[in-house]
């Protein structure tokens, strides 16, 4: 039993590693095939174990409290990250943080409500095992808003859900200080690196100018969104671009010139080149 655990983590920490290191900061795409690759695992496990009549008190409550539970905490754990990224207003570096800050109360509060449980996973304790991970003789009801959820005694224990939400909290906690710590760390490197420089032609400019280096692929190999792109220039600037894809669209609706700051970008330094060619000659 333990060295099915230790399989399925492996197998599932190889895969989003490969996933992290394919996508990047698309994290949209890490958390969907995330949770496509574990609720496949989830349906192997299950189908494995609780199919077996004669499963051994110890191997129950291992299955219930570190393989199921677990499985399901990466799942919730994933649907919470995706939920806060979707969730996020494209704004400055300044801002994300906030934003991050009242996701990390927000998830704090939801643990808090439920310290016996966290101190129970946090501790590791086994005090309550029995009680908590071994298959009840009747179906039992768990409360849910306003309904009642039926729950089929065969597949599950009373509180594994309790416990991988516990566990799912305490993720997307660490995860949210991970967001925060980086978001720090950003803000006093791009504080360092312009506190002269200010973007002073027209916001337009500026987001044809982002447009176009995100359609050549220069930054992270071609893998950074345009979301990221955008919000770093709007922190390095100190610039608000608003729906930058609105602007877009009326860059693509330009009768003559689609792209004439960046024409007159190549002019400039076309005459440049030549002005100094000129300077050089005898």
């Amino acid at each position: 039993m333990n060295q099915t655990f230790h399989k399925i983590n492996e197998d599932i920490t190889s895969y989003v590693k490969n996933l992290e290191e394919q996508y990047q900061h698309d994290s949209s795409q890490i958390t969907e095939m995330s949770i496509q690759f574990i609720s496949g695992r989830l349906e192997f496990v299950k189908e494995k174990f609780e199919s077996i009549p004669d499963l051994s008190v110890d191997d129950e409550i291992f299955y219930f409290k570190n393989i199921k539970c677990h499985l399901l905490a990466l799942l919730q754990y994933y649907y919470m990250v995706q939920k806060i990224e979707i969730k996020k207003p494209a704004i400055p570096l300044r801002k994300t943080k906030k934003y991050y800050l009242k996701a990390l109360y927000k998830t704090k509060s939801k643990i808090s409500d439920n310290h016996f449980f966290y101190n129970y996973y946090k501790t590791n304790s086994s005090k309550l095992d029995q009680q908590f991970f071994m298959r009840l003789q009747n179906d039992f009801f768990l409360p849910n808003d306003n309904i009642i959820i039926d729950i089929d005694k065969r597949y599950t224990t009373p509180s594994v859900y309790i416990f991988a939400n516990v566990e799912a909290l305490e993720m997307t906690r660490h995860y949210l200080k991970k967001k925060i710590k980086s978001l720090a760390s950003k803000q006093i490197v791009t504080k360092s690196k312009t506190s002269k420089l200010k973007w002073t032609a027209s916001k337009s400019d500026l987001i044809e100018s982002i447009y176009a280096l995100h359609s050549s692929g220069v930054f992270n190999n071609g893998k950074a969104d345009l979301k990221e792109i955008a919000e770093y220039f709007q922190e390095i600037f100190d610039i608000e671009l608003g729906q930058y894809n609105r602007v877009f669209f009326d860059i693509r609706a330009r009768k003559n010139n689609k792209t004439k700051f960046l024409d007159a970008l190549k002019d400039s330094l076309v005459k440049r080149i030549n002005d100094s060619d000129n300077e050089a000659l005898p």
